[in-house]
Formats: structure tokens, sequence, C-alpha cells
């Protein structure tokens, strides 16, 4: 006999237990689950048809209040003009810079260095001015101070300074656009999951606290197994009886 789960109250022949039973001076074994044993399974069997019934052996923990204030604080940060969107937008502004040096334009563009001397003229000319003299010093002590060569020769110089000059700054300019566009990202990045620790440990610690309650409401339908994978074992779940009598 074995026990029949869809039928807790009933025990059915088991199909490869054996009965056998002789006449005579013969005798009879069987195997299937002892007399002794059968009121345990039975109460097993009660138990576990009292758990269905009460609908636990599907019972599914709710989220923790911890999971639920985690998550209303991630709705909190997710709404549209929250901070996250802020950081965001600061982002995508801060990486234009990025978008010009890709493009060739702002202060990447052909005509930056242009703009940036002219931006400087003021700057530029008070160099221009001093270097000017310089010039003129040394053509009048070599003796050609107001030739044609002499004149040629100061306005190339003058027009290279002007260049390098502007050239200068419109590199200064580039490397600390570009290098502030990326302390912007990637502060963004850092304050945005900075902000997220705290929603993130408080949705840990719900987490646990709800597989626990469901580890603590799972433990009956779990002993219930235990003790079944017990039964069904054949050093326990097996009986053999030999009975000896006349013919």
């Amino acid at each position: 006999m074995y026990f029949n789960p869809l039928s807790p109250t009933r025990w059915t022949q088991h199909p490869n237990a054996t009965i056998l039973r002789g006449g005579g001076g013969g005798g009879s074994s069987s195997s299937g689950v002892p007399e002794w044993l059968r009121p345990q399974v039975q109460d097993a069997a009660t138990a576990a048809t009292d758990l269905y019934d009460a609908g636990s052996l599907s019972h599914v923990e709710g989220l923790s209040p911890e999971q639920l204030d985690a998550y209303n604080r991630k709705l909190k940060l997710g709404e549209q003009g929250g901070v996250l969107d802020t950081l965001g937008a600061d982002s995508y502004g801060a990486a234009g810079a990025y978008r010009d040096a890709a493009a060739g334009k702002g202060l990447f563009g052909s005509n930056a260095l242009g703009d940036q001397i002219t931006s400087m003229k003021d700057t530029i000319g008070d160099a221009q001015m001093s270097q000017l003299g310089q010039l003129q010093g040394a053509a009048s002590m070599g003796g050609g101070l107001g030739s044609a060569r002499s004149q040629a020769m100061n306005s190339a110089a003058l027009s290279k300074t002007a260049g390098e000059m502007g050239a200068a700054e419109l590199a200064n300019r580039r490397a600390s656009s570009l290098s502030g566009a990326q302390g912007v990202i990637g502060s963004g990045d850092t304050i945005g999951g900075q902000m997220g620790q705290g929603i993130k440990a408080t949705e840990g610690v719900g987490s646990a606290i709800q597989q626990q309650k469901q580890n603590e409401a799972d433990a009956g339908y779990q002993g219930i197994q235990r003790l079944f994978g017990l039964y069904g074992s054949p050093a326990i779940g097996q009986e053999k009886v030999t009975s000896g009598g006349g013919k």
C-alpha cells in the first residue's frame, strides 16, 4: 500500500507492491508502508491538506515596508524635473564640447583662431608694441631702421606673435572646455550614484526581510516534503511479513 497524494485519506495498492499468500504450510509477505508508520503518515497527510486548504502551499510574501519605501524614493528621484533629470541635463549640456570637437564647430571651428585673436586684440596689441620697440632698437643699431626689408621683418614678427598668442589661448580654452565637460559628466554620475546608495541599502534590507518571511511561510510545506521524502526511502517504506501455517 502507498499514500495517494491526490486522496490524502486513502491508501492505494502500490503497482510494485507484492502480496504473496500461500496455502497449507506456505507463508505470506507484503511490501508498502508498515502498519506502525501509517498513523504518522496519515497525520502528515492531514497537515498537508490543512496547509493546502489554508492557501499556505501557494503563499507569496508581499513586499516589505522597507522595499516599498525604497521604491517610493526611486519614484521621486525619477519624477520629471527631479534631481536626476537636472543632472542628466547638465551632463548633456557639458557633452556639447565633445560634440563641437567632433563636428569642428565653436571653439574647434575653422574661424576659432581668428575670433580668438580678435577678442585678444588689446592684449596682443600691448605685446606687439613692446616687441616693436625691441625690433626697432635692434634695426637702428644695425643701420637698417626704416628700410623696407626691416619693416617687412617687423610685420612678420608681429603677426607671428599675434598668431602664437591667439593659438596658445585657444588651445587653453579648448582643453579647459573638454576637461570641464568631463568633470561635469563625471560628477553627475557620481552624485547620482551617491544619491542611490541609501535607496540600495534600504532595498537590500527589505529584500532580506521579505525572503526571511517567505522562508518562514514555506517552512510547513518544506517540512512536509522532507517528511514524505523520508517515508519514501526503502529502508523505512518497506515491510516484509512472513508467517507459517498448516496445510
